[in-house]
């Protein structure tokens, strides 16, 4: 009885570290190997254990520091499962045909000549490259059967294994270098180009299925190669979300670019879009996940000490600054993880602020000092969502907290809190009815918050306006007594005269302007304007009543 699996799962343990981790490439197998060879190494790899030699190196592309005795045994393990065995084979060099006959590619490479690898298998690969999706072309072989339509071996310019190669090792060389192997910069449109090609040629795909029916192993069905091929695009892709988001890790925001423009390009079949977005929606998971630990943690901590609740909230924006922006390069502004991201850390700020106002302190002081705070951090939020409902629903608390805060911050200057002791007070009437012999009439009185800094400031300006009178008087009298001695009175009139001129400039330009000024700005107060939109007007009682 055998299983069968999905697209998914016929390409399973695939990353950016699947040449590294390759079972032929740790073990140094051809891929050959039979049952008792790969028996054989693993006794080998015992006897090398209890003695302290060493594995002999691999001759293709031996890495760098050599596997470890575990990783060579795990490799070997892989080995014994055909399924696993199976994607090992396709991510490394098939040789031309049954392989009997050495093939040229594979011994430059194991001669660590891989340019002469790239042009054995680009010549072999011509017939290949013009008969693409087996149209045929103007290359004639192209149109013939793959190797594997009858069972035969291929020729030695076997022209699948070739296509398969070159792509592989483009691949290879490209994952090495982002893995910080020294090399020039990938060209990673020619690496999923190679890619595309392997995937459109069928003969690649009836190669690899007379490779399922050779093993002759019940655990593989020919039907494997086709899941494979079906699957191969979003393995291809979720390799290259894993370098971009090694990529933004670091801070290259250059190179995440590149490889990203390249995933966008790749023609990688028809589904190849969804599957992108797919792959770096589950590349960007881990920065998703730590954000939603951290506004958890964060709500956990202000529900144990909701005083605390306004820190946390802060705490929570401050340290999303990074994940975020690490999120916003990965994944396009509509797509629904970034959304959800987005919004979770405004809801998880705001549910710290609401716990924050159920427990704070309501005195005048810090009332102020938190209104201000809060506000800001509502702000924060506002701007962190992502979606029109959840940015609605903190600008509405914002608006709530804005309305709450003009009865505690001074409304000269918005920043200090409001003291009651230093409050700007104003009559004003309204709703005037005038009968025959009486005038009714309704009035309040409003309280504009002043903080005392403020109230400081004007009885300054009143201290100073009258020293600078006084002065301009003393100045009046003495000058002319002490330049016009035995002078008369009409010079220190005339000096007189001319303080009193000075008195009612300074009075009227630099006190008046403070005045109106301050006036002007006081009649901006919401309850005010409320009031002069209903036809309200400043004093007590209507003019030409009482006193008025």
């Amino acid at each position: 009885m055998t299983t069968r699996d999905t697209d998914t799962d016929a390409l399973p343990r695939v990353s950016a570290l699947i040449y590294r981790q390759n079972a032929f490439r740790v073990t140094g197998l051809p891929l050959s190997a039979t049952g008792r060879d790969i028996r054989r190494r693993a006794d080998m790899l015992a006897v090398i254990e209890k003695t302290g030699g060493q594995l002999p190196a691999p001759e293709v592309l031996p890495l760098r520091p050599a596997p470890s005795a575990g990783e060579v045994r795990a490799a070997l393990d892989r080995l014994g499962d055909p399924r696993q065995r199976l994607v090992d084979e396709f991510f490394w060099f098939w040789p031309a045909g049954s392989g009997a006959v050495p093939d040229p590619g594979i011994t430059a490479l194991a001669a660590g000549d891989a340019a002469a690898a790239l042009r054995h298998w680009s010549a072999a690969a011509v017939p290949g490259d013009a008969g693409v999706a087996g149209d045929g072309g103007d290359g004639g072989p192209a149109a013939s059967a793959g190797p594997g339509t009858s069972g035969d071996p291929a020729p030695p310019g076997d022209p699948a294994s070739a296509v398969h190669n070159l792509a592989v090792l483009e691949h290879l060389r490209a994952l090495e270098v982002e893995l910080g192997a020294a090399g020039d910069q990938p060209d990673w449109a020619s690496v999923y180009r190679r890619w595309g090609v392997v995937l459109h040629d069928d003969r690649v795909w009836d190669s690899l299925a007379a490779r399922i029916s050779r093993a002759a192993d019940a655990r593989l069905d020919v039907g494997r190669a086709a899941r494979i091929r079906a699957a191969l695009p979003a393995a291809l892709l979720s390799i290259g979300a894993a370098v971009v988001v090694a990529a933004i890790g670091d801070g290259d925001d250059d190179r995440a670019e590149r490889q990203l423009t390249a995933l966008r390009a790749a023609q990688l079949g028809d589904g190849a879009r969804e599957a992108l977005g797919a792959a770096l929606r589950a590349a960007g998971e881990p920065w998703a996940d730590q954000l939603g630990e951290l506004g958890e943690e964060d709500v956990r901590l202000a529900t144990d000490d909701r005083t605390a609740g306004l820190d946390h909230a802060t705490h929570l924006l401050d340290h999303s600054v990074e994940p975020l922006a690490r999120l916003d390069r990965l994944l396009p502004a509509e797509d629904p993880t970034r959304v959800r991201t987005h919004d979770k850390v405004a809801l998880d700020a705001l549910r710290c602020l609401l716990l924050f106002d159920q427990g704070r302190d309501r005195s005048e002081a810090a009332a102020a000092r938190d209104h201000l705070r809060m506000i800001e951090v509502l702000g924060r939020a506002e701007r962190v969502a992502a979606s029109e409902a959840v940015r609605g629903r903190l600008a509405e608390n914002r608006e709530i907290l804005d309305r709450a805060s003009i009865r505690l911050t001074c409304w000269i200057c918005h920043e200090q809190p409001a003291d009651p002791g230093a409050a700007i007070t104003r009559w004003m009437h309204g709703d005037v009815v005038r009968a025959v012999r009486e005038v009714r009439w309704n009035k309040v009185e409003v309280t504009v918050p002043r903080c005392r800094s403020c109230k400081r400031a004007e009885t300054s300006r009143g201290w100073l306006a009258a020293l600078r009178c006084a002065l301009y008087f003393v100045v009046a009298i003495s000058l002319p007594t002490m330049l016009f001695t035995g002078a008369g009175g009409g010079w220190i009139f005339l000096a007189v005269l001319i303080a009193f001129l000075a008195v009612f400039e300074d009075l009227n330009v630099v006190v008046g302007f403070a005045r109106r000024r301050q006036r002007k700005h006081v009649d901006q107060f919401p309850t005010i304007v409320e009031l002069r939109e209903k036809g309200w007007q400043n004093g007590e009682r209507p003019l030409g009543v009482g006193g008025a």
